[in-house]
């Protein structure tokens, strides 16, 4: 990823399931086309990098709060995206 690159992620059981650059999707909409529903223990949300960081974003839309994704969410959000 380049800084001010953004995705849409979702990641369950330590592995990116699915994603994409599309940001003009809603969450709501990417969960749908990808896997219908958001899996048990999933998580959804937004990916960037600022300022060489690479970091989560939780979706407001699914959990009611904008903040940064779990630590575990992160660890492997960071494996995946660099």
């Amino acid at each position: 990823m380049r800084d001010g690159d953004t995705i849409l992620v979702i990641v369950n059981d330590g592995a990116v399931i699915q994603y994409s650059w599309n940001m003009a999707l809603p969450h709501v909409e990417f969960v749908r086309r990808r896997v219908g529903s958001l899996p048990e223990g999933a998580w959804v949300g937004t990916v960037t990098k600022l300022d060489g960081e690479v970091m989560g974003i939780t979706s407001k839309t699914f959990y009611g709060y904008q903040l940064p994704a779990p630590p575990q969410v992160n660890e492997t959000i960071k494996r995946i995206f660099k």
